[in-house]
């Protein structure tokens, strides 16, 4: 298990328990999440997998799903039951996309860019850009790395901020917590 530095502090964290969580995808899974905490803040931090998102119990392939079939222009009732999941779930991850659409497109296409991506025909705006920007960052990543679907690199690169039920600006200057998640507000300081 790797032993990150502190997002917040920048000192070396060790091992500190970890928990079970569900993942929903074509059938439902537990799997283990790691934690590790600060030898100087105190502060725990979940080192959710790459292919998790945080906060959310659906696999990110079903959201990058959904995100897909609403850029063609299905409705978010449709795409539900095509998806088999709640109609209030997908319209909340539609509705939170939607209000960042623009913003990560831009982000994700400035690093595909970076990375060689030299193509200048994108759609102009919203989900339909995003798909394309997702679509444009992946096949970067697999030129240098050989390996990676459209969505898991997406979220590997956002740190789960993309498609996660976070509200804050993912890939935002200074905040970046990388592939770990943000820190639990909830749990007891002085826990196991």
């Amino acid at each position: 298990m790797p032993r990150p530095l502190c997002p917040w502090c920048g000192v070396e964290t060790w091992r500190w328990s970890g928990y079970w969580r569900h993942l929903r995808g074509e059938r439902d899974r537990l799997i283990r999440v790691p934690r590790v905490r600060c030898r100087k803040c105190g502060k725990s931090w979940a080192l959710v997998p790459w292919f998790v998102l945080p906060w959310g119990w659906d696999g990110l392939e079903v959201v990058g799903r959904v995100i897909e079939l609403a850029a063609e222009g299905w409705g978010h009732r449709r795409i539900a039951a095509a998806v088999r999941r709640p109609v209030e779930t997908v319209r909340g991850w539609l509705r939170r996309v939607r209000r960042r659409a623009d913003e990560l497109s831009r982000r994700l296409l400035a690093v595909a860019a970076a990375w060689g991506w030299s193509e200048w025909e994108t759609p102009v705006a919203g989900l339909v850009r995003l798909v394309a920007a997702v679509k444009a960052l992946a096949g970067q990543w697999r030129r240098q790395r050989g390996w990676g679907q459209g969505w898991q690199v997406a979220s590997l690169i956002t740190g789960g901020k993309l498609l996660g039920a976070n509200r804050g600006a993912p890939l935002a200057a200074g905040g970046g917590w990388g592939w770990m998640a943000g820190p639990v507000t909830w749990e007891v300081r002085d826990g196991p």
